[in-house]
């Protein structure tokens, strides 16, 4: 094929069509084994399919079953430490909303946190009042500083905590909402993924994609802080001091 171009480009050219060609064949020819596969499977071959089916099916309804003993499908409020501990331990993830019943902030993630609850079963939503357990505002809640920002959003991981989301910034601040949190979650592999837009029922969102959101956060410094190491708990009481977004 004759590019317009001359002497070696025209041969690149020429290369770079038939790699093309080449790739666009192989691809062909897999979708077409795939096909002729399918075409062929044998009634064990079926029967294969539906038992792998059904085990998982049932393998997904006890991990369902699971979570509903564990306290995932709704928003609950802890009331003691030893509570945190145990959610923690019992499930895979957790997200957890260390709060101030008077703050409208912590009202209004509140509402978004128990839509999220509603939809990712997969994960434990709960809330705790940040100033009702200072042991856990010293050794988890409190920064560098030894200040403790509310609301702050704390992801637990298979028993180990993952990340801080301190105040609302990473939520998007005033323009926080259901879909801009569940890219944030999705982003800290704390829910298996999203929903569909409309079961969010919020606002236009701020990012049009979790990729848009990754990279905005990570212009802006919030992916800069290594995750956190387990905690030596102790009954130390706090020392810092609790402060509003």
């Amino acid at each position: 094929m004759d590019l317009g171009f001359s002497g070696d480009n025209q041969t690149m050219g020429n290369n770079a069509i038939q790699a093309l060609e080449m790739i666009t064949g192989m691809q062909e020819q897999m979708i077409d084994a795939e096909i002729h596969k399918l075409d062929n499977l044998k009634g064990d071959d079926l029967a294969k399919i539906r038992e792998e089916r059904m085990r998982s099916m049932k393998d997904r309804k006890a991990e369902e079953a699971e979570w509903s003993r564990n306290g995932h499908g709704h928003l609950t409020h802890l009331t003691d430490t030893k509570d945190f501990f145990a959610a923690s331990k019992n499930s895979k993830r957790l997200v957890c909303h260390f709060m101030r019943p008077t703050s409208h902030h912590c009202v209004a993630l509140n509402g978004h946190l128990a839509k999220l609850a509603s939809l990712h079963r997969e994960t434990r939503f709960c809330t705790f009042d940040a100033e009702k357990s200072p042991y856990l505002c010293d050794k988890i809640l409190a920064d560098p500083d030894g200040n403790v920002v509310i609301p702050t959003v704390l992801l637990v991981k298979e028993g180990k905590v993952s990340y801080h989301v301190r105040g609302l910034a990473e939520f998007g601040g005033e323009m926080c909402n259901c879909e801009i949190m569940a890219a944030v979650l999705q982003i800290h592999e704390m829910i298996e993924g999203e929903a569909a837009k409309h079961e969010y029922e919020d606002d236009k969102p701020k990012f049009g994609s979790v990729e848009e959101y990754r990279q905005h956060q990570i212009r802006e410094g919030f992916f800069d802080q290594g995750l956190g190491e387990d905690d030596d708990f102790s009954d130390d009481e706090y020392t810092g001091s609790a402060m509003d977004a």
